[in-house]
């Protein structure tokens, strides 16, 4: 996550001197290009741990910042800062309080461990889940998650032909996928203020081929390979 954090920061810093020689963000001074630079790789670090605090408030200082471009000022800074602050405690309240323990002694609303068919869809909105995938024909699945947290176990899935797909659809979300190590991963996700990152350095011959695809919106995508 510190790799994460300044590999960030760094691109965001370069981002932000080629856009400003461009003649972008002119009438945004110094001090709020520098905050932009800090506050985008907090943002989607929080994005990926789920930290409600860090992403509402990472939003509104950005609002602050250019609320003159984006025609905000009526809510800056006040009434976003309390906006801010009021629905971090309302999710915190939400996904944290309600929680029993779950995989690995986290909290989640809900584990669903049941056969799937060769189609998987499974949604969570305003919750956490974890969903085991069951198939012995795994061809694709639709992931779709907002406001929550969603794991996903592919560990007992099956591809029989030789590719299979998994399509997101993630919006104030965070997710962890659970892939084979077997399997190659190409990524195709759209990504919006957000990252998709893999972990598990694999050497291996890969065997199958899955098609990562969807959009990634304010949120945060980890790839396990077991």
């Amino acid at each position: 996550m510190k790799k994460l954090f300044w590999g960030l920061f760094f691109i965001t810093a370069g981002a932000v001197v080629i856009t400003n020689q461009l003649g972008y963000f002119t009438d945004v001074n110094l001090f709020g290009l520098l905050c932009t630079i800090f506050i985008i790789p907090i943002l989607i670090k929080s994005l990926f741990r789920l930290e409600f605090t860090g992403i509402f408030f990472s939003v509104a200082f950005l609002i602050i910042i250019y609320a003159k471009q984006l025609q905000l000022q009526a809510i800056t800074p006040w009434p976003i800062l309390a906006t801010a602050l009021l629905c971090s405690i309302g999710f915190e309240i939400l996904f944290k309080k309600r929680f029993y323990h779950g995989h690995h002694g986290e909290h989640f609303d809900t584990i669903v461990n049941s056969d799937d068919d060769s189609e998987v869809n499974y949604r969570v909105s305003y919750g956490s889940s974890i969903k085991y995938i069951n198939t012995e024909d795994f061809k694709s699945a639709n992931l779709s998650c907002s406001f929550g947290a969603l794991k996903v176990y592919f560990d007992n899935a099956i591809i029989q032909g030789e590719s299979a797909t998994i399509s997101l659809d993630l919006s104030f979300a965070g997710a962890e996928l659970y892939i084979p190590k077997e399997w190659k991963i190409i990524n195709q996700v759209d990504v919006t203020l957000g990252g998709v990152e893999e972990k598990n350095n694999r050497k291996v011959d890969f065997q199958k081929t899955v098609i990562l695809t969807g959009r990634v919106s304010l949120s945060g995508v980890s790839i396990i390979y077991v």
